[in-house]
């Protein structure tokens, strides 16, 4: 571990370096251009002051490289992929790592995952159909983001692998795990397939899955594998956080985690109004639906320890929608019926009393020792000292 984790001196160095060449970049572009106006100028000492400056250069070499020496464009996008997975890690070891306060650390979180976005501007052949559908759909940085949040985790005191390992508890009870991933599955069936229309019986019974050939496309599988990835590390970062803040908290820390996580799960798709036709009422129905399947999914990962769960239920469940419509299509349709609403009940209230179940009993308590071994608390009755070492 302590080959991994480096010094605070080490990373300040390595953010120097990149801070150094970032510059000479910039120099050198802003006097190879014929205009060289206040508007270049600006921008330069406006991306200095942003992260995104980083990403900006990355794109622009990326794609100076790309263009004018095709013949190893995938060696170039090979390389390209592995100083994107470690762009910005320095930057927020240095600069997001140090924060103690929950609400700025929610904020740092926010502008780091902001700051993704250049690498589907990378232009890249699309004969070359992997490449440019990994990196164009936001795969890369998605595993970026992740790399982050581990290195971010342990900067916070917390435990640096999402995926802690299984140690048996007196608590943990199998027919509660096997519950729980049954309800999972119900969860991601009905959001995947339920069908609206103006029976209100259909808003309980009916379903129907319309699942096409032609959406059988790598669009189609790597446009579900980045919010698998991206959103459920970002509810890991979220679940960090709010662990952290309330730490000592122990009545209301969990139910605080797994709400307010939830919560801004549901927001994070508020952006989504207009994309591809999506309507305000149907963004509004997807925002609050969707915080049912994150009250879920955080307590999965909450009692299982194990992040790649609720990562599979999610890209499954974006799978599953993008084979039946299309990765490109609406993310969310809402036409007012009284079945539409109904379900919009059901997809926030069933999860919402399932976890309010989740939260006593044995069930709150291996959930808690999770927590703990999160949090590297080291008072806790569950945590030998074979366990902290681990």
């Amino acid at each position: 571990m302590n080959d991994i984790i480096l010094s605070h001196k080490r990373w300040q160095q390595i953010f120097d370096v990149q801070l150094i060449i970032a510059l000479i970049i910039t120099v050198l572009e802003l006097i190879t251009k014929k205009q060289r106006n206040f508007g270049n100028i600006f921008q330069l000492v406006f991306l200095i002051l942003f992260s995104s400056y980083f990403t900006i250069i990355w794109l622009v070499v990326g794609n100076y490289l790309i263009f004018n020496f095709r013949q190893f464009e995938i060696l170039w996008v090979l390389l390209l992929w592995a100083a994107y997975l470690v762009l910005l890690l320095p930057l927020a070891i240095l600069y997001a790592g140090d924060l103690r306060k929950w609400f700025l650390m929610l904020l740092a979180v926010y502008f780091l995952d902001q700051q993704y976005g250049p690498d589907v501007s990378l232009r890249i052949s699309r004969n070359l159909r992997f490449l440019h559908s990994v990196t164009g759909q936001g795969v890369i940085a998605a595993l970026a983001l992740l790399i982050i949040a581990c290195f971010l985790g342990k900067a916070w005191g917390c435990h640096f692998n999402p995926n802690l390992k299984f140690i048996k508890s007196r608590n943990f009870q199998i027919s509660t795990f096997i519950l729980l991933l049954a309800f999972a599955t119900l969860d991601l069936f009905y959001n995947a397939f339920s069908v609206t229309d103006k029976q209100i019986w259909t808003a309980f019974f009916y379903f129907s899955s319309d699942i096409q050939a032609k959406y059988f496309t790598l669009p189609s599988l790597t446009s579900a594998i980045e919010p698998g990835i991206l959103e459920e590390t970002e509810r890991y970062l979220m679940i960090l956080i709010f662990l952290t803040g309330f730490k000592y908290a122990r009545k209301w820390r969990l139910p605080i985690t797994v709400y307010a996580s939830g919560i801004l799960f549901g927001l994070s798709h508020a952006g989504n109004v207009g994309w591809n036709g999506e309507t305000f009422s149907a963004t509004i129905a997807q925002v609050i639906g969707v915080m049912g399947s994150g009250f879920l999914w955080a307590v999965l990962y909450l009692y299982t320890g194990k992040l790649w769960l609720p990562m599979l239920y999610h890209f499954l469940m974006d799978y599953l929608a993008n084979l039946q419509s299309g990765w490109n299509s609406a993310g969310w349709t809402f036409s007012g019926y009284a079945s539409d609403y109904i379900q919009e009940i059901l997809m926030v209230g069933v999860p919402l009393v399932f976890t309010i179940w989740m939260m006593y009993g044995k069930r709150r308590a291996v959930i808690e020792e999770n927590v703990d071994r999160l949090l590297n608390l080291k008072d806790s009755k569950f945590i030998n000292k074979k366990v902290s070492r681990n």
